[in-house]
């Protein structure tokens, strides 16, 4: 969910009810930033053979293939059960403005069916979405829409977190780049990890993301890259933070400079952080532009790939193949370290971030009827990937 807190955060602050329709999993998420939450839709992605599937086509076949299996079918075969909960509540309940995770095209489904203002925000896979769009994901889709009187699918206007150019190799035209905001609890460091830093040593702070841990299939790689990079540091004579999620158990470390953790606030450490080696997740990439922390890249799946080789374009840090050796990773991290055009390039980039406008609800809710999406017809408005949040005029 802190991918769409830069949605949830401004709607309530700006006084509307939020409300968010998502499967179970995402509740305690939603409650920790005073949102409503709904059940809607299954856990499908928590499913262990629908992992190890996904799993098995990234490992045998790279990552185009894996985009393909995922968001060009599996996304698609699950729309109908997120459609159908959604259309029978807002029957009840009908929102004034949906904004829907890109990825859930079964809130866009719903919202289409029931004729409301809805937008995509984009968690990261807008570029992936937009790829595989006409050739798969609309193919998908055209017996389920067909289903529900609908015509071929679109894709909703974009909200994005950050310029439009950053993550876009041809930005769409439709696309609409606010202002991202951070949940307040992610925004304090343990007292353990806050009072244990020497500021004699760079700070190194470590994550490959939660989903590759996650998932049994990826465990084993990502697991030897933690371990390459973890003996990386044992090279450079730096102090490091390593979170590893479920694998920070079985990830050792014999030097008291490293620590190894499962989780830690990771906007409150790149606020202190001088390097941070990441999978290139969305949020993660605009966490560290926000803490002004360059970047050492090394894209797992999906969006990730992509996202470290524009910020790499952009001369906002390095990147590296997942296969790279222990003395490669200690000479890119050690060449970041030293140059201090790296931390300059991000810190420029920090303020080009604080400049984009603010999330504004009623704005987005009276654009209009009509408008156009990706070169695809829709009604504006606003949706959120696996949540949908729902979000009623506080003057009404």
């Amino acid at each position: 969910m802190s991918a769409l807190d830069y949605v949830t955060g401004p709607a309530l602050e700006q006084g509307h009810d939020v409300v968010l329709y998502a499967p179970g999993m995402f509740r305690r998420e939603a409650r920790r930033r005073g949102v409503e939450f709904r059940r809607a839709g299954t856990d499908w992605t928590c499913d262990v053979a629908v992992q190890q599937a996904a799993s098995e086509v990234w490992s045998k076949s790279g990552n185009v293939p894996f985009n393909r299996y995922v968001f060009g079918r599996l996304w698609p075969d699950q729309a109908e059960a997120k459609a159908r909960d959604l259309i029978a509540a807002w029957t009840r309940a009908r929102p004034d403005l949906v904004i829907a995770e890109c990825s859930d095209l079964g809130a866009h489904l719903a919202a289409k069916v029931l004729d409301l203002p809805v937008f995509a925000a984009d968690n990261g896979l807008g570029p992936v979405l937009l790829d595989l769009w006409d050739g798969d994901i609309a193919p998908a889709l055209a017996c389920l829409h067909k289903q529900y009187g609908q015509d071929t699918a679109v894709l909703p206007a974009m909200l994005t977190p950050a310029p439009v150019q950053w993550f876009y190799g041809t930005p769409p035209p439709s696309a609409r780049a606010v202002r991202r905001t951070v949940a307040e609890f992610g925004s304090a460091l343990p007292q353990m990890l806050d009072d244990g830093f020497s500021s004699a040593h760079p700070l190194v702070y470590v994550s490959l993301g939660t989903l590759t841990t996650a998932m049994a299939g990826l465990r084993t790689v990502i697991g030897s890259v933690y371990r390459e990079i973890m003996a990386a540091l044992c090279d450079i004579g730096c102090e490091a933070v390593v979170s590893a999620g479920d694998l920070a158990p079985d990830l050792r470390s014999a030097d008291p400079r490293i620590r190894v953790v499962e989780h830690v606030p990771q906007p409150a450490l790149l606020r202190r952080a001088d390097l941070f080696v990441t999978h290139g997740g969305r949020a993660s990439l605009l966490d560290a532009v926000q803490g002004a922390t360059p970047v050492l890249g090394m894209g797992v799946l999906a969006d990730q790939p992509g996202n470290v080789a524009g910020f790499a374009r952009r001369g906002l840090g390095r990147t590296l193949e997942l296969t790279a050796t222990r003395g490669e990773i200690a000479d890119a991290m050690t060449a970041i370290l030293g140059n201090p055009r790296y931390e300059a390039a991000v810190t420029a980039a920090d303020a080009e971030l604080s400049q984009l406008p603010p999330l504004d609800v009623m704005q987005l809710r009276d654009c209009g009827d009509a408008q156009d999406g990706f070169g695809l017809a829709s009604r504006p408005g606003s949706r959120i990937h696996v949540n949908e949040a729902e979000l009623h005029d506080p003057r009404q």
